[in-house]
């Protein structure tokens, strides 16, 4: 391909809005030139009419020359603040592209099953639910990431997305301290975030672990477990310690084996 070929599939590749700005440098350019060609032309007319007219007629020509002239410039300036808007929506762009990638992502997906669920094991209604029930039925969602989550807090394997700004990744880095406390739990973290759970939260020597296994055989297990164990269902049941405690050698386990064939 030749360089103005390249050139311009460049240009047609790029975003609309960068598209419709670089347009607009281009009329302003123009018309530009046309006040300037414009201007000329008065303060020529200005010094023909003075011969003819005297020099009141050059000071008005010059007048409105002055006012064509100063429009051409600020073209020009608009120009400048258009060409920054360019490079800021580049910026944009480029930071848009460099975004993580969801590892766990459940905008309440579970959450009518694990509210039949819930109903089932109370005999309570849908309309008789309180503040208190809604809030376990959201655990009970999120048993499918729950365990998961906290035995990533637990072993030091968190760190905030790249997503987040300064402020967001400190404060982000308060909430997982307390959860690792045992102040709060996981699943209060998936509510937060609306059941995010980003790939790139998990230090990268655990990440290809976290990622293969969750995808892998970790719902299996949760589930095996909550049946032997909790004589549950998956989202039938709320995180309590007792029971991550008991289920995490599981992942202990699963961990020890991919450190093992990676050697």
């Amino acid at each position: 391909m030749a360089k103005n070929d390249q050139s311009s599939a460049a240009s047609v590749q790029e975003p609309a809005e960068i598209r419709k700005l670089r347009t607009q440098i281009k009329r302003n350019i123009v018309v530009s030139v046309i006040f300037h060609i414009i201007t000329a032309g008065i303060i020529a007319g200005g010094v023909y009419g003075m011969t003819k007219a005297g020099f009141a007629l050059l000071c008005v020509a010059l007048f409105f020359a002055a006012c064509t002239e100063v429009f051409a410039i600020s073209l020009l300036r608009e120009n400048k603040k258009v060409e920054r808007r360019i490079e800021l929506e580049k910026s944009r762009l480029a930071s848009a592209t460099v975004f993580a990638d969801p590892l766990y992502k459940n905008k309440g997906y579970t959450y009518d099953m694990a509210r039949e669920l819930y109903c089932s094991h109370t005999g309570k209604k849908e309309k008789d639910l309180t503040k208190e029930d809604v809030s376990v039925i959201w655990q009970y969602s999120y048993d499918d990431f729950a365990y998961l989550l906290m035995w990533i807090i637990e072993n030091n394997l968190y760190q905030p997305t790249k997503d987040f700004d300064e402020d967001e990744a400190r404060e982000d880095k308060e909430y997982v301290s307390r959860i690792k406390r045992r102040e709060k739990l996981p699943t209060d973290y998936l509510e937060s975030y609306d059941g995010y759970f980003m790939e790139d939260s998990v230090k990268k020597k655990a990440r290809a672990f976290v990622i293969g296994y969750f995808k892998d055989s970790y719902e299996d297990e949760v589930r095996k477990f909550a049946k032997e164990n909790l004589n549950a269902e998956l989202y039938g049941f709320p995180f309590r310690w007792e029971d991550y405690d008991a289920f995490k050698v599981h992942i202990d386990k699963a961990y020890a084996e991919y450190l093992e064939n990676k050697k």
